[in-house]
C-alpha cells in the first residue's frame, strides 16, 4: 500500500510542472537578458493560402501581477486598416478622425473577426483580459513598443531584432502583406495611432523601426497581443522554448481581473517639467541679428559625451491648443507627401536662457506643444515631415569663442516630437557651437527621442560624423544628405553619399541639404544656382536650402525642385528678419514602371513670430499669401532653369504630369 502510494506521488510530482498553476508555478516569465523569450502557444490561425489552420506561436513579454503579457511570432492577417467604411467616402480620400484606437475598424475587427478565428470554441478564451480601450486581442502602442523590460530597444529606429516578425503564408498571399526580400520579415505591421487629429497610425518596419504611415493602406499587417490572467490557466505541456513551447489548460476557477491602464502616448499628465539650468544668470544683453557665423573649428577635443536625461512631453492648457486649421486634401492613393520647414532653433544663445521672454522661459510656461501649435496639423497629416535644426541639445558650458552660441535643454527634443517633426538635418553652423561633446550630446537625444537625422560634419577626420538618413514613406525610401556651406571640393564628397544612397542603400529619392547663401539675403548668389546644377547632375533629386533666415525664389532644374532657402521656422534669439516663411510640400507617387515621380509641389504661406511668441502660423489673407509667393518666384529666367508657372502666385501649387511642369 505505501509503495502503491509512494509511486503516485513520484508521478504526481514528475506532472506537476506540466499541470499547475501558472500563476504560482514559477515557471512562466517574461524576458531576462542574456536567457531571452520563453515562448507559448495559444489558438489557431489559417496560415497558408488555403486557409488550413495551425497552433499560433506567442512570445511572452513579461510576467506581472498574475497577468502574462503575450505578442504573436507572426503577422497573422492584414485588413485594409481605415478608419471608414463608406466607400464614396474613401474614395474620396475624406475620412473621418479618430481619438482613440477603439474607434478604429482594426480594433472591432481583431476583437471579432481576427479573435473568433484564433480562438474558436476554445474556452482559453475566457481567460483573456479586456485591455481597457483596446479589448482582449490588442495591438502595442508606440511606447509600449521600446520598453527594454519586454527585450525590445528603446531607440524606435535602426535594426531592431527583437521586433521583427514574419508574416503567415496566408497574410502574404491572400491578403497581399508583403516582405523585404533579403531578410523574408514582413515590410510593416500595426501598432497605435500617431495622433489623434491625424490621419496616422504607428507602423514597425521589417527592420525594426518604429515610424508612421497613412492608415489607408491595404499591406499592413496586425502582430497582436493577448493578456492572459494565469489564476484561469495551468501549464499542461512545452517548456517554454520556440522548439517546445508551453500549452495552457483552462481552469476557470477565478474571473478575469481588469488590465492596468496602458500607458497613452496622447494623455500626458501635465506635471511641471524639470528643467537643467547650468548658466549663471545674467543681465540679457538687447537682440541683434544673429552675427556671421564664425569659421569652423578642425580641432576639436575628444571629450567624452554626457549622459543625456529625457523629459516626458506636457499636455498644454486648453486655452493653449492650437485653432481648427485647414488641412491639405490627402494626396492620392499611393502618393506620399514630405514637408520641408526651415531652421529651427527651439532654444536659445546660452546667455539668454533665464531672460523673462527666452524661448526657455517660454516653453516652461506653455509646455513643448506650444511652438508648433499653430501649424501642427500640416505637420501630423503629412507622410513625412524634415527641419532644419540649428540648436545643440545639450547642458554643457564650454562653448566656440563666438557671439551667438545656440543650445537648448535636452527636454526641449520634445517640442519636435509634439509638433510632428520626423526629422532633422543636424549639420549648419551652430552644431559644434559646444564643441564635439556638445554635438555628440545633441545627436544622443534625438536618437534616443526616436527622431531620425542626417549630416556630415568634419567628414575627412576622426572626429567628424558623416551620418546619412534613410526614412521608408509609404514604400517610398527617400536617403538624405547635408553638408554645411559646401565648398567646390564637396561636389565629388556629395555625389558619392548619394551613389551609397542610390546604389548600396536601395533610395529611389535622394535631398541635399546645404547650410549656404548670405543670411537675410532674399535671394541666392549666381555661385549657389551653378552648385545646385551640379548637385542635381550628380543624382540629387531635391536640393534643400537654409541659412539666410529668409525665404529665396524656388527654381526647377531637369525637373527637380531647388529651395535655395527656407528661411526660418520658429528661431530663438533672433531680431527681426522678413518673417515669411512657409511649409514646402513635394508628393511623389511610383509609377507603373516601378519609377518614382513628382506630382506636385506645394508652398502653405506662413509667417514665423518673435519672442515672446516663437509659433509660426499660416497665413490666410489672400493679400499675405501671394505676397509670399512672390517671394518665392524668380523676376526673371535663367537658362536651363524653370521658374515655377504663373499659376504659382494665385494657388502656391506646381503640378506635374509625366515629369512636365503643368501651366
Amino acid at each position: 500500500m505505501k509503495r502503491g502510494l509512494l509511486s503516485i506521488m513520484v508521478i504526481l510530482l514528475l506532472l506537476a510542472p506540466f499541470c499547475c498553476r501558472a500563476e504560482s508555478s514559477g515557471l512562466l516569465r517574461g524576458y531576462v537578458k542574456g536567457q531571452g523569450y520563453q515562448y507559448a502557444c495559444v489558438g489557431q490561425y489559417p496560415f497558408d493560402k488555403d486557409g488550413n489552420t495551425a497552433p499560433v506561436l506567442w512570445r511572452v513579454l513579461s510576467v506581472e501581477n498574475g497577468q502574462a503579457l503575450l505578442m504573436t511570432e507572426y503577422v497573422i492577417d492584414t485588413t485594409q486598416i481605415i478608419f471608414e467604411d463608406d466607400p464614396k467616402i474613401i474614395e474620396a480620400h475624406s475620412y473621418r478622425r479618430i481619438s482613440s484606437w477603439a474607434e478604429s475598424d482594426a480594433c472591432p475587427y481583431l476583437n471579432s473577426t481576427v479573435l473568433d478565428n484564433l480562438m474558436g470554441d476554445d474556452p482559453i478564451k475566457e481567460a483573456l483580459i479586456d485591455k481597457p480601450g483596446f479589448g482582449r486581442l490588442f495591438v502595442l502602442t508606440m511606447e509600449e513598443y521600446c520598453i527594454t523590460e519586454y527585450g525590445f530597444s528603446s531607440s524606435r529606429w535602426g535594426t531592431q531584432r527583437s521586433r521583427w516578425a514574419e508574416g503567415t503564408p496566408y497574410a502574404l498571399k491572400q491578403r497581399n502583406l508583403y516582405k523585404d526580400g533579403s531578410n523574408g520579415m514582413v515590410c510593416y505591421w500595426a501598432s497605435s495611432p500617431k495622433d489623434p487629429n491625424g490621419y496616422y497610425m504607428d507602423l514597425v518596419g521589417y527592420d525594426g523601426h518604429i515610424s508612421e504611415g497613412a492608415y489607408t493602406r491595404t499591406n499592413v499587417g496586425i502582430r497582436p497581443c493577448i493578456l492572459v490572467d494565469l489564476s484561469q490557466v495551468t501549464i499542461s505541456g512545452g517548456s517554454g522554448t520556440m522548439a517546445a513551447p508551453y500549452t495552457f489548460a483552462y481552469t476557470g476557477s477565478a474571473p478575469a481581473a481588469e488590465a492596468p491602464a496602458a500607458p497613452e502616448n496622447t494623455e500626458v499628465p501635465a506635471t511641471p517639467r524639470t528643467v537643467v539650468t547650468l548658466f549663471v544668470p545674467q543681465t540679457p544683453a538687447p537682440e541683434a541679428t544673429e552675427a556671421p557665423a564664425a569659421p569652423e573649428n578642425t580641432e576639436v577635443p575628444t571629450t567624452p559625451r554626457a549622459v543625456v536625461t529625457l523629459f516626458v512631453p506636457q499636455t498644454p492648457a486648453p486655452e493653449m491648443l492650437a485653432p481648427e486649421m485647414p488641412t491639405p486634401a490627402p494626396a492620392e492613393n499611393g502618393s506620399i507627401t514630405v514637408s520641408f520647414v526651415g531652421d529651427c532653433s527651439v532654444g536659445d544663445s546660452y546667455q539668454y536662457k533665464q531672460s523673462n521672454t527666452s524661448y526657455h522661459t517660454v516653453i516652461d510656461e506653455k509646455g513643448y506643444d506650444w511652438p508648433f501649435s499653430l501649424v501642427s496639423n500640416y505637420l501630423k497629416n503629412d507622410d513625412l515631415t524634415v527641419a532644419n535644426l540649428e540648436v545643440v541639445f545639450t547642458t554643457r558650458s564650454k562653448h566656440a569663442d563666438k557671439l551667438y552660441n545656440l543650445c537648448a535643454d535636452p527636454d526641449h527634443v520634445n517640442i519636435l516630437t509634439a509638433g510632428g517633426v520626423d526629422m532633422v538635418n543636424t549639420v549648419n553652423n551652430h552644431c559644434w557651437d559646444f564643441e564635439q561633446a556638445g554635438y555628440e550630446d545633441s545627436i544622443a537625444v534625438l536618437d534616443a527621442a526616436g527622431i531620425n537625422r542626417f549630416g556630415s560634419v568634419y567628414p575627412t577626420q576622426s572626429y567628424g560624423h558623416d551620418d546619412l538618413g534613410v526614412a521608408d514613406v509609404g514604400g517610398i525610401r527617400i536617403g538624405f544628405v547635408g553638408f554645411s556651406y559646401p565648398q567646390d571640393s564637396d561636389i565629388k564628397r556629395i555625389a558619392s553619399r548619394i551613389e551609397t544612397l542610390k546604389r548600396e542603400r536601395g533610395c529611389d529619392l535622394v535631398v541635399v541639404s546645404l547650410h549656404w547663401g548670405r543670411e537675410t539675403h532674399m535671394t541666392p548668389e549666381s555661385w549657389q544656382m551653378s552648385y545646385a546644377k551640379d548637385v542635381i547632375k550628380a543624382g540629387a533629386d531635391v536640393i534643400w536650402g537654409h541659412h539666410p533666415h529668409v525665404i529665396q525664389p524656388i527654381q526647377f532644374y531637369q525637373g527637380k525642385p531647388i529651395f535655395y532657402s527656407t528661411g526660418n521656422f520658429t528661431f530663438g534669439t533672433m531680431s527681426q528678419v522678413d518673417p515669411s516663411t512657409g511649409i514646402f510640400q513635394l508628393t511623389y507617387h511610383r509609377d507603373a514602371s516601378g519609377a518614382v515621380v513628382l506630382d506636385q509641389m506645394q508652398v502653405i504661406p506662413c509667417q514665423t513670430q518673435a519672442s515672446p511668441d516663437f509659433r509660426p502660423y499660416e497665413l490666410t489673407d489672400d493679400a499675405a499669401r501671394r505676397a509670399v509667393w512672390t517671394k518665392l518666384t524668380f523676376k526673371k529666367d535663367y537658362v536651363n532653369c524653370e521658374n515655377p508657372p504663373a499659376s504659382f502666385l494665385d494657388t502656391g501649387i506646381v503640378r506635374f504630369e509625366n515629369g512636365q511642369m503643368l501651366p
